[in-house]
């Protein structure tokens, strides 16, 4: 296997188009992370890697903005660990990795090296949901509209929430927010003028298997719960993408319930899982 860091998202999106034309869902974070990049949204440091097989094709792709964590594609378990081998050398920082639950692992495994008493943390596992037959919600009390830059500090304040209550660190919420309100990429639903949940979604990726769409985040303040209005803001979100997407996407994490039914009963499928893992202590190069 040969490890191949590419120089931009560009080089990336290029280099990868078979690959993620074979597997459009579980490529699609690195694909839209790629786009936004493109877009102009700026991280600390960028990592863009390809694994290629014997034939020069790519058997697999991940990616890190720095400060998140590397996301890994489905890859062949000898793809991972050389790819671990290699991130370990030009970014010897990393300490967690997200993606299908066995690449994780080997990528872990050759990212430690020797270092193999290490332990090993699953932090998070989430189901990957594909819609199949869309079933709009049942009515409920308010209407969904688009989000501007006069709901820039709430929607600040809803995604570093959104971010505690799913035990994820939110790295520049700001920014974040206002890269998808000039997408158009944020929705509210309202209730008497007043804002009562938010969903969004991320880049649509384009691949010669369709354009796949991606819903997230949702989020809805916790005195607000239980009133559908989570169910009606994602599906305007959904209703949003059909018309340029043949194929909607979702995360939700697998420990959550109450989430995992709303989008059931939306019509979403679950399709996969992938998990975010870290290793515990200072990783050296032995």
């Amino acid at each position: 296997m040969n490890v191949e860091r590419l120089p931009s998202a560009s080089d990336f999106l290029a280099a990868t188009l078979e690959l993620r034309a074979a597997e459009p869902l579980l490529t699609n974070v690195v694909g839209s992370v790629a786009v936004s990049v493109q877009l102009g949204r700026v991280y600390e440091r960028e990592f863009w890697w390809v694994v290629r097989d014997g034939t020069g094709t790519v058997v697999g792709c991940a990616i890190r903005t720095a400060p998140h964590p590397l996301i890994t594609t489905p890859m062949p378990i000898e793809a991972a660990m050389a790819l671990g081998s290699a991130v370990v050398v030009a970014d010897p920082d990393l300490t967690r990795c997200t993606g299908p639950r066995d690449v994780v692992d080997a990528v872990l495994s050759g990212l430690t090296g020797s270092s193999s008493g290490r332990e090993r943390r699953v932090a998070m596992s989430d189901l990957v949901y594909a819609l199949g037959t869309y079933l709009p919600p049942r009515p409920v009390d308010g209407a969904a509209r688009p989000a501007t830059g006069e709901d820039l500090d709430l929607l600040e304040a809803w995604h570093l929430q959104f971010g505690i209550d799913a035990g994820l660190p939110m790295h520049d919420a700001r920014s974040s927010v206002e890269s998808r309100l000039a997408q158009q990429a944020l929705w509210l639903w309202e209730v008497d003028g007043e804002p009562v949940s938010m969903a969004g979604h991320a880049n649509p990726v384009e691949t010669p298997a369709g354009v796949v769409g991606r819903v997230g985040p949702v989020y809805t303040p916790a005195a607000l719960r239980g009133r559908g209005y989570g169910s009606a803001v994602t599906a305007a979100v959904v209703e949003a993408l059909q018309p340029r997407c043949g194929m909607i996407m979702l995360f939700a994490d697998a420990a959550n319930p109450t989430s995992n039914k709303i989008y059931a009963a939306l019509g979403f499928e679950a399709v996969a899982e992938v998990v975010e893992a870290e290793v515990v202590g200072k990783l050296d190069q032995s």
